[in-house]
């Protein structure tokens, strides 16, 4: 009788650890679909996007498709990746991920290789005397970042003497932030949207002639830039951040439809484009990934520091 009592209780906890893992699995959010560009002769299904605190191992191990990274270890010239290096991250078993760089063009960084602490020897972030015409003042929201005439000689030399240093790592392409810098010294007369226009055009001709056709050149934000067509035949794909969320705030709907609208521009000419949000929340991240695949955008959900590499069960790097 007791060894039947045993075999009763021990059926019962067994049913009932069965009935718990169903319960967890079915919970679980199932895989979502896919959504596929095609990128420097390449097709692509995820990526991920992490510049600081890099794990050149994790890198190496992850299965993303592509991968944006700083050139740089540390950000400055002692820490830039050699070509072994950069050959080595993209490696994935069988398999190769496409690394890209990213790279400001908009603002000027002070622990770049190209900064002289003369420029602004006070740190005020204003510019001295001795510091070159084109450097402007700081981004009161991103200490170290200095605004940029980007259409003076000056600073397109430093942009491409940066172009050769990635070219010459190995990188697979190129992610040019700040495009929105044209916002900044828009007016009347500048027509800051058209140097800007021209700014990424020739760098997008510079690059694919050094490096080859299949040199990818993205862009991100100032996706208003789309609807010149000369602009958006020069790139392979935009990103765009804070679309769906403003970290864990949905954006406002107006806003965001232009968005949408912009960025379907670039779908239409078969541009990629990737989506990257910040929202801390799982039920928020997972909502931002169907808002995504809902508009054939490709999304990765980070750390807003992005200090870290992300990976969801739903929409798993494969």
């Amino acid at each position: 009788m007791e060894k039947k009592k045993i075999r009763i209780i021990g059926l019962v906890s067994i049913l009932g650890t069965i009935i718990i893992v169903s319960i967890i699995i079915l919970n679980l959010p199932k895989r979502l679909e896919r959504v596929e560009f095609t990128v420097g002769g390449e097709v692509i299904d995820d990526f991920a996007y992490w510049l600081q605190d890099i794990d050149k191992d994790d890198v190496k191990d992850s299965k993303y498709d592509l991968i944006i990274i700083d050139y740089s270890s540390d950000g400055d010239e002692s820490g830039e990746y050699s070509k072994s290096e950069v050959r080595d991250m993209k490696s994935s078993g069988e398999a190769e991920k496409l690394l890209i760089s990213y790279i400001s063009i908009g603002e000027a960084e002070n622990y770049r290789f190209y900064w002289n602490n003369s420029w602004d020897a006070d740190e005020d972030g204003i510019p001295d005397p001795s510091a070159p015409e084109w450097l402007d003042k700081e981004n009161k929201y991103w200490e170290g970042n200095y605004k940029v005439k980007f259409w003076y000689q000056g600073w397109q030399n430093i942009t491409y003497e940066y172009l050769d240093r990635i070219i010459s790592a190995d990188f697979d392409g190129i992610y040019m932030d700040i495009i929105d810098a044209y916002e900044y010294y828009e007016g009347p007369a500048n027509h800051s949207n058209w140097l800007m226009i021209d700014f990424v055009c020739n760098i997008s001709d510079y690059v694919k002639s050094e490096a080859g056709k299949d040199f990818v050149v993205f862009v991100q934000n100032g996706d208003e830039l789309l609807g010149n067509s000369t602009y958006l035949n020069h790139i392979d794909g935009i990103g765009r951040e804070d679309l769906f969320y403003d970290d864990d705030d949905e954006t406002d709907e107006d806003w965001r439809e232009e968005g949408i609208d912009n960025l379907n521009k670039a779908l239409k000419k078969d541009k990629a484009v990737l989506v990257i949000d910040y929202p801390t929340t799982e039920e928020k991240i997972h909502d931002f990934y169907v808002k995504c695949i809902d508009n054939g955008f490709l999304p990765y959900a980070a750390d807003r520091d992005l200090d870290s590499l992300k990976e969801y069960p739903y929409y798993p790097p494969t």
